[in-house]
């Protein structure tokens, strides 16, 4: 592999101890974010005055213990994944695993392919018994403390991790040579060309993703004409002048989350509305199963919907999120591509100078290095998906369907019960939309702040 003499001469062993303290600051900021969950948590004893009228004590509280179980989960997981990647780090894991690799190897090939491909056989080994640790604190700790009903028996657990190796296998091989043919025949900046083929990728998904996707979720059909649900519809989309031929129903085979999403653009676009979205799936109650009878949103909150929806395209979310991904990509490989190319990171996880496998690079990087940057980017861009999700908020508010899409979404949750109840700093990093209470007094405020401008 080349490498280019502009990298500062770095001590490996001061860049050794950069990467761990990284990883210390990234596991003890998730530590101390689920801690502030887990006492939300445990402070939330009583089910929120907004959603007292939907959400029965007793589902409340088993939410409660779910996620005080999920938490006290987390953390016990980060904690020992600190431990074990500092170890890890320190004691020069990855060159043992590749020295493993390359002996096992040594009376048939020196080639770097098959080695790197048996040294990912060896780590998915590795991963499946890492994990153990924290599958005995949730299966021998946790249930009991949380009295959760998942049990298996012992001989399960191992026929699973043996299952989740060779499965793994069908996908980390072909990929991992893959990613070394690549490597070696691209040359320095191999990473942009990864960047064009993601590119060009994306840019087909957009053209045929409704064609190869939605199939395999159900059968999709444009919105009948002089269905009740058509006219409610209708009107909206005349109001945003938006084509009522874009608009789709899925007729699910076994989803039972109800959803509607706007997607595409220009001659592509479309809003898709699932048919959960529709009360009693939009059938007679003696077409569904029981279970399903009551579930979803009348016409007039399905339309709340839409105006949502609706927001999205008004505002061009989805070519705002297209540009903003491509350009992170496009940023997270250049970044990449610097940090693969530098020897001293080699040396720092414990590989001898000059001796840089392009997988273990890939790893050591991924896993460690870029750490500050994915970390940070992850934040900015959960942040502006929820704000995307306020700004369609506000445009279905401003075509008077405040009260509609409150009670759309309190019936949705009330459909699909979680717990509601969040510390702000860990759904800041880690929600994709903002929680059931934040959207509900967001269209209160909405709400004052119309009244006062009036």
């Amino acid at each position: 592999m080349v490498f280019y003499d502009t990298w500062p001469k770095l001590d490996p062993r001061h860049l050794l101890y950069i990467l761990m303290l990284v990883l210390v600051l990234d596991h003890t900021w998730e530590i101390i974010l689920a801690k502030r969950q887990q006492l939300t948590c445990l402070a939330a004893i009583a089910v929120p005055e907004e959603l007292r009228a939907i959400v029965p004590p007793e589902i409340f509280h088993r939410a409660r213990i779910y996620e005080l179980h999920k938490m006290e989960l987390f953390i016990w997981k980060h904690g020992i994944d600190l431990i074990i990647s500092l170890l890890e780090l320190y004691f020069g894991f990855y060159p043992f695993l590749w020295s493993l690799a390359s002996m096992s190897l040594a009376s048939l090939t020196t080639n770097e392919i098959w080695i790197s491909l048996l040294f990912v056989f060896y780590l998915t080994v590795y991963i499946t018994l890492r994990c153990l640790p924290t599958l005995l604190y949730d299966k021998c700790i946790l249930e009991l403390r949380y009295g959760t009903q998942h049990r298996f028996p012992c001989y399960l657990y191992c026929c699973m991790g043996v299952l989740a190796i060779v499965l793994s296998q069908i996908i980390l091989a072909p990929l991992t040579f893959l990613i070394i043919f690549s490597v070696q025949n691209l040359g320095y900046f191999f990473f942009l060309y990864f960047w064009l083929m993601w590119a060009l990728f994306t840019l087909f998904l957009v053209f045929f993703l409704p064609y190869l996707c939605i199939p395999c979720i159900g059968r999709q059909r444009k919105l009948s004409e002089g269905s009740p649900l058509y006219a409610d519809v209708k009107r909206v989309c005349d109001a945003t002048k938006f084509p009522m031929t874009r608009v789709f129903i899925i007729r699910t085979r076994s989803m039972q989350y109800s959803n509607a999403y706007f997607y595409g653009s220009c001659c592509l676009k479309r809003i898709v509305i699932f048919d959960t979205l529709l009360l009693n799936k939009g059938l007679q109650p003696n077409e569904i199963h029981p279970f399903e009878v009551g579930r979803g949103l009348t016409n007039p909150q399905v339309v709340a919907v839409v105006a949502h929806e609706l927001g999205h395209w008004k505002y061009g979310h989805f070519y705002k999120a297209t540009l903003i991904m491509k350009l992170h990509f496009l940023l997270t490989t250049v970044i990449f591509g610097l940090l693969f190319h530098c020897p001293q990171l080699y040396e720092a996880v414990g590989f001898a100078s000059g001796l840089c496998p392009i997988i273990v690079g890939f790893i050591v990087v991924l896993r460690f290095a870029m750490t500050p940057y994915l970390t940070l980017a992850n934040f900015l861009m959960l942040w502006n998906l929820r704000r995307f999700e306020y700004a369609a908020d506000r445009f279905a508010h401003r075509l008077g369907y405040s009260l509609l899409l409150r009670s759309a979404l309190v019936k949705i949750y009330a459909d699909h019960m979680s717990f509601p109840v969040y510390d702000n700093w860990y759904a800041s990093w880690h929600h994709t939309h903002p929680t059931i209470l934040q959207r509900l007094a967001y269209q209160q405020r909405l709400d004052v702040e119309a009244v006062y401008h009036q």
